[in-house]
């Protein structure tokens, strides 16, 4: 019976276990991005494709794992990522090769889902490359963008790291920076990058050469190189300030040149460009400290495409570690207490030597999380001895309850050498520590690249902190004063984010027991938000088109003078598609090498880079202008930055990032200061112990900004003890902010034997460039060490290392019976527990007592740390005089959260006797003492009380002010000050977060303004804001003077022809009557009918016959002619040519003519320009006077006048200017016993200008080139030059030809120039003591007389586009030879 009943139980067991199974069911919901299942694979390398599945199964008894089938499935990994008691959350990953199939995944027989994918073979044959520009910035190096038409899914590229980065822009742009190794040293193309496929195949793409984006360098422009210190041995002055090398470019370049430091072709240091003027400006570069003996060189482009290495330099670095702390031995002592939580373990460590105000590292480590620490310099730590011979004490709070064993480590960054107290057993070691759980992740945008981010966290034991990891930089840190609803256990936390870090890896959470957990971005964060990911907020922009978008940059100065003074400027900016881009943030910061230094941008190594979330601080944003649909950017330009262009980057996004050297000239901002300052104030003299003086006697010299302000600390090499001067122009003993003697002098009174050393300064002028120098510099600070090191103001004694060093033999030395510091009698804090939610101040009162006498002037240090070892310091001041009895005081603000919730140690260091013996006391000594040493935070912590940390940037204009902090809610209001109120004035606020409000209609004000936040209850702390002042009242410079001609000795016998033809003005030369001309006044003007006119081309014709008074019958005839138009860049090296060969004639009246032509050219996006020249002739019979460019010109008879005007030009850079090339020549039919001569000089009648005299026989040709013109409507000077060495004339015994170049500088509009033309005869021949003379035969013994000859007048051309032209044909044979001869210059040159 029994039996049988056991048998219907089991029957029964089995049929309702089958019933149930089936009647379960399930439902599958999908949360997979469906773009993401048909994909190229992850790089263009890789020949499979990932997927990325997210399935949320809900139902009875929900599965913990998933059947899946499908084909050409690899690798599948399905992770159960979240579940409850009726859902479960799975991911599935997987790879798959090319083709399309599909997948399906259930829980087999209750159900399942499907999916087709695809993996998409990237077919190269439909790529096609749009490349820009190569072009050159010290924020990018060498660098372009290139966009791959015909890919229809994102792809990421694979290349050769070791050359090049390549980043996406989107809509498949792509940014490629170069890396210096890839061109400074190659030999075969550098500007190719290799698209890497599979099967080892490839996409290249090549870009133009660099000497389009940087000036090629002549040697000969490499002046004056020091090498510091001069002689091949270096020892450093402070840790990791290396050797430098100094040298001036005196190259004219309106442009930052590029120079390398080469060590042996492994390592390129790039030259920063530091102070001087246009055509002498001072280099640095930073030689790399070696310890075995290196070979340096100076590299820079030449214009082959190269870099050429010279200047070749040995040199061997000592580098300084200071003190070993290998001799010293550590122990561990610990003290806790269940009834306080108070857990404390102290490292001392003993028997330390030399130590030399050095950083040490103090930090904690669990076997499986990561190191948490601080670096400290004395005094923290320090509680016995002095420098020769020392031992250090350090507290650590800890938890009663932790995940694992740790370790303490004492480490000496320099030196790399380290003590560790390991393997710590907690008190308590938690096993059963919980998984945290984020619930809820949520980011709001806020406009200018910041985001709230808000997380809701739920952990067992607690939130102690948690970070957020970007990739290769500074984790971002969300301590307690973040934390705004709820608790550490469950509750939510917000702040704000920087929106253009380009990539995040993780968020990593540290509870109360010290145990890590890791959130990677990307992951399923919450099975009640199954289509969520734990993604950080990026500022997004799509379908940015790099090249068509962008319509139009301008602004509201250009071409700036910025000497001695920062200048306020607008940016315009208008786009294609203006409706795409009105909510869209754009932020403008510029990277010219002021700004760079400004921010402490690094880049010497030449491999370009992104700034930091610190740098990202100096963006200008956008505003849009409704009014004219355009956005506008108020900004202000660095005073005396490098001259030329003035590179930027417009940000939209954080991939979309364009760069001003990538743009068309005519987006280019230049600027052109006539001083170059980008160096702080330095030492040009120091002596030691001038006059009995115990100190220095420094003279600091900044001779175009002036010093400002500065720091110098003076540090004793035995006892610790330290000064400190401020230095301002004020307390100079002798002279003034630009260069000024200052005592740095120390009491002598009471005093020990030992070194003193400067240890720290720095020194900033009144632009905010500053000179920093460090003895040991804390190597866990983010600043870049090499650009510190550049920027040392002992620049100019790097062959004295110990200038800054000082000896003192003490006289009046104290000797105490034995060794013993200074004690300390009473220590207490003003509170032992505290609401670190609230808004509180503490003060700490302590005795010290020594027989020696406590050292004057040496103040300790209280220090407060938390258990994650945050430290601030509380710098004490004496309350009593200095004696062997001293009494101390300090206060100090303790920041929101801070030590919540295990409290927070206390400890004091730094008291220093008289005999140079310094103590202190860690916290563990101050409790066994029975004095305060531990305030506790793990009471009540309040959340709305409101603090404001930060604010975005205001200007002086006014307008909404985002504000930043903690404990803001509905109820607040907020308040404002402004400097005539007398009371705070109610604000306007448009949106309240938590941890932000936006204040609306700030009004305008030049001077700071308080905001302070008021409760029902309680108000904020009063934050002072900074508005940055835009001025707009920069006057442009007026122009400088233009050009007057040197005074002349007078010449002539009788001098100036005698007393009818003219006279002697001792300040010009001869100035000579109508109708005389010429040097001496010796040249008649003749009067001729007005010749025939050429309806082909702007040309006169005029035949002169040589029988006129003489016995001469010969014909001479001249032809002047306007040749060509061509573009030069900086190195006067030719970039066009144009040649006038079509002209469209029109006559005005009977002596006045117009000829029009014109020339087409293409702007830097392929569009076609035209430029028009119109030239108008006219005849002057009789003597009359015209003004051109602000000067009255004499017309003489016979005389013919160009008025030419030149409309606007399309420069392929804006630094390049065109030159007018123009050609004379006179002609006699005689060919036997004659000589012919040229000569070019200044004018002496007054008009300052060029005189061109072509000599054939007794006639001449003269031409007068007026060195002004009138460009873009103003007033500037020219200049002309003789071009016979580059172009080469036709001249011999019976011709003389000539070509002249006119100058014509950027412009934008127009040019207009006005020159005249005159005919004198004369009868003295031309001979063999002519300048320049050719001559048949010997015609020396003919006696001077007075010349017959045409005077073609003044030529006076401007720089913008000019063109007088005169042209006397001979014939078209002639002129079309001209035309030829200058074709083939133009092939020679190119």
């Amino acid at each position: 019976m029994k039996q049988i009943l056991k048998s219907l139980l089991i029957f029964l067991i089995f049929w309702i276990n089958n019933f149930c199974l089936s009647q379960r069911s399930y439902v599958f919901l999908d949360y997979t991005d469906p773009s993401t299942l048909n994909t190229y694979p992850p790089t263009s390398n890789d020949d499979q494709c990932k997927y990325f599945i997210k399935i949320l199964v809900s139902g009875q008894l929900p599965p913990d794992s998933l059947d899946f089938d499908g084909n050409n499935i690899i690798y599948p990994n399905i992770v159960l990522a979240s579940n409850n008691e009726t859902a479960s959350l799975f991911t599935v990953s997987f790879i798959s090769e090319y083709g399309n199939y599909f997948i399906s995944l259930g829980v087999n027989p209750w159900g399942e889902i499907s999916y087709n994918y695809s993996c998409i073979e990237i077919d190269k044959s439909k790529i096609n490359v749009e490349t820009n520009k190569l072009y050159f910035s010290e924020y990018t190096n060498f660098a372009s963008f290139f966009k791959l038409d015909g890919l229809i899914y994102p792809l990421e590229l694979s290349y050769d790291q070791n050359l090049y980065s390549i980043s996406s822009l989107g809509n498949y742009y792509y940014l490629v920076k170069f890396k210096t190794i890839a061109y400074i040293n190659s030999q075969t193309n550098p500007w190719r990058v290799d698209i890497l496929f599979p099967g080892s195949t490839m996409i290249s793409i090549f870009f133009n050469d660099y000497n389009e984006s940087i000036p090629e360098i002549d040697s000969q422009e490499i002046v004056d190189i020091q090498l510091r210190p001069t002689n091949e041995f270096y020892s450093e002055m402070g840790f990791q300030h290396g050797p430098l090398t100094t040298f001036k470019s005196t190259s004219k370049a309106l442009q930052t040149q590029l120079f390398f430091w080469d060590m042996q072709g492994s390592l390129h240091l790039m030259a920063k460009p530091l102070f001087g003027i246009p055509g002498n400006l001072t280099y640095t570069v930073l030689t790399f400290p070696s310890l075995q003996n290196i070979n340096y060189s100076l590299s820079y482009p030449n214009n082959n495409n190269g870099f050429t290495k010279g200047f070749v330099n040995s040199l061997l670095t000592n580098v300084i570690y200071g003190g070993s702390i290998n001799d010293g031995a550590a122990t561990l002592s610990h003290y806790y207490d269940n009834s306080s939580l108070l857990n404390i373990y102290s490292g001392g460590y003993f028997g330390l030597k030399n130590y030399s105000s050095k950083y040490f590292y103090y930090s904690f480590q669990q076997r499986s999380s990561e190191e948490i620490g601080v670096s400290l310099p004395f005094p923290f730590g320090f509680v016995w001895g002095n420098n020769s011979y020392y031992h250090m004490n350090v507290s650590k709070l800890s938890s009663l309850y932790l995940a694992d064993e740790f370790t303490l480590i004492f480490k000496d960054p320099i030196t790399g050498q380290e003590m560790k107290l390991a393997n710590i057993i907690p008190v308590n070691i938690v096993t059963n520590y919980d998984f945290p759980e984020i619930i809820n992740f949520q980011t709001i945008d806020i406009g200018k690249f910041k985001f709230i981010v808000r997380i809701n966290i739920k952990s067992q034991w607690g939130v102690n902190f948690f970070s957020i990891d970007p990739i290769e930089q500074i984790k971002i840190i969300i301590n307690h004063e973040h934390l705004i609803s709820g608790t550490i256990y469950n509750g939510i936390w917000e702040f704000t984010l920087n929106g253009l870090i380009e990539q995040y890896e993780k968020i990593t959470l540290v509870t109360l027991c010290d145990s890590f957990h890791l959130f990677y971005f990307g992951d399923l964060f919450s099975i009640n938000y199954p289509s969520e990911t734990i993604n950080l907020p990026k500022t997004k922009f799509k379908n940015f088109n790099y090249i068509k978008d962008l319509k139009n940059i301008s602004f509201f100065y250009n071409n700036i003078s910025a000497t001695n003074q920062t200048i306020s400027n607008i940016m315009f900016l208008n786009f294609t598609n203006i409706n795409d881009y009105k909510d869209q943030t754009i932020g403008l910061n510029l990277i010219d090498s002021k700004s760079l230094r400004d921010l402490t941008y690094d880049s010497y190594f030449g491999a370009g880079g992104s700034l930091n979330d610190a740098q990202l601080k100096q963006y200008y944003f956008a505003e849009f202008d409704s009014v004219n649909n355009q956005f506008q950017i108020r900004f202000n330009i660095p005073a005396n930055t490098i001259p030329g262009r003035l590179d930027f980057v417009l940000s939209f996004s954080n991939k979309v990032h364009i760069y001003s050297p990538s743009l068309p000239n005519s987006y280019q901002l230049y600027v052109y200061p006539l001083n170059i300052d980008i160096q702080g104030p330095v030492f040009t003299n120091i002596i030691k112990n001038p006059n009995g003086n115990l100190g220095w006697l420094v003279t600091i010299e900044d001779s175009v900004n002036g010093l400002d302000y500065g720091v110098i600390s003076v540090y004793g090499l035995i006892d610790s003890s330290t000064y400190n001067f401020t230095i301002k122009p004020s307390n100079a003993v002798k002279g003034d902010k630009w260069k000024g003697d200052y005592e740095i002098y120390l009491s002598n009174s009471i005093c020990i034997t030992q070194d003193y050393i400067i240890k720290f300064v720095q020194l900033f002028d009144t632009q905010g460039n500053s000179a920093t120098f460090i003895k040991y510099m804390d190597l866990s600070d983010s600043g870049p060490i090499f650009f510190r090191t550049i920027t040392n103001p002992f620049i100019y004694f790097y062959n004295d290392t110990n200038i800054n060093k000082i000896s003192i033999t003490c006289k009046n030395e104290i000797f105490g019976s034995n060794s013993i510091p200074p004690q300390l009698l009473s220590f207490s804090s003003s509170t032992s527990q505290l609401d670190v939610g609230l808004i509180n101040k503490v003060d700490f009162d302590f005795d010290s007592f020594d027989d020696l006498g406590i050292k004057e002037n040496q103040f300790p240090i209280v220090y407060l740390s938390t258990r994650k070892y945050e430290t601030i310091q509380c710098i004490s001041r004496n309350t009593s005089i200095f004696d062997k009895s001293t009494r101390f005081r300090c206060s100090i603000e303790i920041p929101i959260g801070f030590g919540y919730p295990n409290g927070i140690l206390l400890s004091v260091y730094g008291f220093i006797n008289n005999g140079g013996y310094f103590s202190g006391f860690c916290s563990q000594q101050l409790l066994e003492m029975n004095f305060s040493n531990f305030i506790s935070t793990n009471g009540t912590f309040t959340l709305d009380q409101p603090y404001i940390k930060s604010s975005n940037k205001i200007s002086n204009l006014g307008g909404n002010l985002w504000i930043f902090g903690r404990g803001f809610g509905v109820n607040c209001t907020v308040w404002v000050r402004y400097i005539d109120d007398i009371g705070f004035n109610q604000c306007v606020t448009t949106t309240i977060y938590s941890s932000s409000i936006l204040i609306a209609r700030i009004k305008p004000t030049n001077n700071s303004f308080t905001i302070v936040i008021k409760t029902q209850s309680t108000k904020s702390n009063e934050f002072i804001i900074n508005p940055i002042g835009f001025y707009y009242n920069y006057t442009a410079p007026t122009s400088p003077p233009l050009p007057t001609n040197p005074p002349k000795k007078c010449l002539g016998n009788p001098e100036c022809g005698g007393r009818n033809n003219g006279y002697c003005n001792n300040g010009i030369g001869c100035v000579c009557y109508t109708p005389w001309l010429g040097e001496d006044c010796t040249s008649k003007v003749i009067v001729i009918p007005q010749p025939s006119t050429n309806t082909t081309n702007p040309t006169t014709e005029i035949p002169i016959n040589g029988g006129n008074n003489t016995k001469d019958n010969n014909l001479y005839r001249s032809l002047i002619s306007l040749v060509s138009l061509r573009e030069l860049d900086f190195n006067n090296k030719q970039v066009k040519l144009f040649n006038f060969e079509k002209w469209v004639y029109s006559e005005i009246n009977n002596t006045t003519n117009k000829y029009l032509t014109t020339i087409s050219n293409k702007n830097s996006v392929g569009e076609i320009v035209e430029t028009n020249i119109t030239v108008v002739l006219q005849w002057f019979e009789k003597n009359d006077t015209v003004i051109f460019a602000g000067q009255t010109l004499r017309m003489n008879p016979s005389s013919i006048k160009y008025t030419v005007n030149i409309t606007s030009y399309s420069f392929a850079q804006n630094l390049n200017h065109l030159q007018l090339i123009m050609s004379a020549s006179l002609q006699s039919s005689k060919t036997d016993d004659i000589c012919s001569s040229k000569l070019f000089g200044n004018t002496s009648d007054g008009d300052n200008s060029n005189f061109m005299k072509l000599k054939v026989n007794d006639h001449s040709v003269y031409g007068r080139f007026i060195k002004r013109a009138i460009v873009d409507n103003k007033i500037i000077s020219v200049d002309n030059s003789i071009l016979d060495d580059s172009i080469n004339p036709d001249s011999n015994s019976h011709k003389s030809e000539t070509f002249i170049g006119i100058s014509i500088p950027f412009y934008s509009d127009s040019v207009l120039v006005d020159p005249d033309f005159s005919l004198l005869i004369d009868n003295s021949p031309a001979s063999s003591n002519d300048e320049n003379s050719i001559c048949a035969s010997s015609s020396s013994k003919l006696s001077k007389v007075q010349i017959a000859g045409i005077i073609i007048g003044s030529v006076g051309f401007t720089a913008v586009a000019i063109i007088s032209t005169i042209y006397i044909i001979r014939k078209r044979k002639e002129q079309q030879t001209i035309i030829n001869k200058m074709k083939r210059v133009s092939q020679s040159v190119n």
